[in-house]
C-alpha cells in the first residue's frame, strides 16, 4: 500500500515557449513519481516534440542518465491521452485517459519501481 498522495503534473503555460507555447500547453511541465520519501522527476526533452495530424508527443527523462523514460502522447482527434514508461526499449507501464488529469493520475499513481529509484 502506498503511503503518499500522487501529485498531478501541471501543464505548460501557453506563453512558456516563444515558438511552441500553444503546442506545449497540452503537455505536463514534469512528471513526478513518489514512493514514501523517494522521489524521481521526469523532465521534458523539447527536442523530441513531434506532431502530425493525429497526435502530438514528447519524451520525458530523469535528470541523470537512466534506463527509464516516458513518452506522453496527445491524440488530437479524440482528445485522449496516453503515457508509456519504458525501461530501455521494453514497455514498463502504459496508461491512458479521456482527460489530462485522468491519464496523469493513472501514470503517477503507480509510483516508483525498485530499479527506478
Amino acid at each position: 500500500m502506498k503511503s503518499y498522495h500522487p501529485e498531478l503534473p501541471i501543464p505548460f503555460d501557453t506563453d512558456w515557449h516563444h515558438q511552441l507555447g500553444t503546442k506545449l500547453a497540452v503537455f505536463p511541465r514534469n512528471i513526478c513519481f513518489r514512493n514514501g520519501p523517494l522521489q524521481l522527476d521526469y523532465w521534458p526533452d523539447l527536442t523530441t516534440f513531434t506532431e502530425d495530424f493525429e497526435t502530438s508527443q514528447m519524451m520525458y527523462y530523469p535528470p541523470a542518465a537512466h534506463s527509464f523514460s516516458i513518452c506522453v502522447v496527445f491524440n488530437k482527434q479524440s482528445g485522449t491521452w496516453e503515457t508509456v514508461k519504458y525501461c530501455d526499449d521494453v514497455v514498463f507501464q502504459h496508461s491512458t485517459g479521456d482527460t489530462f488529469e485522468a491519464a496523469m493520475l493513472r501514470t503517477v499513481e503507480s509510483g516508483l519501481c525498485a530499479s527506478e529509484a
